[in-house]
């Protein structure tokens, strides 16, 4: 008989008036933000890492097609024990929304979440700055009819600091780690803007007084199950 694997929980805490959309914007918001951590800013192992790789740097990282599979894949990549699963909910004010999940990921994102909400003016101003340059970049290369076209070393020095200023917004820690496995600073930063807008909607739920994302737990707030 396969041993079971002990789970352990972490309390996500809820209060305001929720739209039902709320309801699925949440949960998806989170998850997204919890494997593009867990596989992409942690000492964690994915299942497959060659995946991920595979697919950092074969997609073509010119529309939504690339976005919406890589966290598809990123989240197929965490492993079934540390993927987020409901424990129990309650709804009222305050509720909470106790997760079975690897509560280290979590905590990553709830301190990702708090550094972003911090900072948010500047934030924005580097993600508007980093969206003109990739947007500049595409322009360039439709003009050029070049879709491979390389950064010059003026580009290249450009994205690279880009890179930094929005890892810098966003909590992100492995940056260099990043630009290994896409093999490309410019998708690096396609990653980090769309991790940008993913938890940019959590520090509105947070700002609506919806959410409250503890960035420690203490043993009250864990509790182990076996699955």
């Amino acid at each position: 008989m396969k041993e079971k694997i002990p789970q352990e929980s972490y309390r996500v805490l809820l209060d305001g008036r929720w739209r039902l959309e709320d309801l699925y914007e949440f949960p998806h918001a989170f998850s997204q933000c919890y494997s593009f951590v867990y596989c992409l800013d942690s000492e964690l192992n994915p299942r497959d890492r060659e995946r991920i790789n595979t697919a950092l740097v074969e997609y073509p990282w010119r529309g939504g097609y690339s976005y919406v599979n890589i966290y598809t894949v990123l989240q197929n990549q965490v492993p079934p024990e540390d993927r987020p699963t409901i424990k129990s909910i309650s709804y009222a004010s305050p509720g909470w929304l106790d997760l079975f999940l690897n509560p280290d990921v979590a905590i990553q994102v709830a301190k990702s979440v708090g550094i972003l909400g911090g900072s948010a003016v500047a934030a924005a101003k580097a993600y508007a700055a980093s969206m003109r340059f990739i947007t500049q970049i595409a322009v360039d290369r439709k003009r050029q009819q070049l879709h491979l076209m390389q950064l010059n070393q003026a580009q290249h020095k450009a994205v690279m600091s880009l890179c930094e200023d929005m890892a810098k917004f966003l909590g992100f820690r492995s940056v260099k780690e990043l630009h290994k496995h896409t093999g490309n600073p410019e998708v690096s930063l396609k990653l980090l803007a769309a991790h940008y807008r993913r938890t940019s909607q959590l520090v509105e739920l947070i700002n609506e007084g919806k959410v409250k994302l503890p960035e420690k737990i203490d043993d009250s707030q864990v509790s182990r199950s076996s699955s």
